[in-house]
């Protein structure tokens, strides 16, 4: 019986131990990644509160947010393709994270998303237009 609770003991604390280590590896991380992608912070921010995410769909938003930030911006900065060209490609990459989104958010969210994106290609029109 003492054998277990020293066991116990011993297990509990290599428990703690790790988690007091791996806690602040893991903060340093999250932190790089927004430092290193503020853009894609800033939209994964304005989403989820138009869209009063709850924090496990911001979560699970999060990562299609990330992965969707490096092409818009490497898209953005192609100098070597047409605007309409460009445009259809900025249309594809956004329909790929909606079909990924559309899971994750309720009705009244995905449409909330749908409103906000098309204010922003309206936007984006008069932009367009205005040069």
């Amino acid at each position: 019986m003492k054998r277990d609770v020293t066991r116990l003991t011993v297990i509990a604390f290599a428990v703690l131990a790790t988690l007091a280590l791996c806690t602040p590896i893991v903060a340093a991380q999250d932190a790089m990644g927004s430092q290193s992608n503020p853009e894609a912070m800033q939209r994964l921010e304005k989403m989820s509160a138009a869209l009063q995410l709850t924090p496990q769909q911001k979560r699970q938003v999060a990562p299609i947010i990330m992965d969707e930030a490096p092409k818009v911006k490497a898209l953005k900065g192609d100098t070597s393709m047409p605007p309409m060209q460009k445009a259809m490609k900025m249309r594809q990459i956004s329909e790929a994270t909606d079909a990924k989104l559309k899971p994750i958010l309720n009705p009244q969210q995905y449409q909330t998303l749908m409103q906000m994106q098309a204010q922003e290609r309206q936007q984006m029109i008069q932009k367009m237009e205005n040069r």
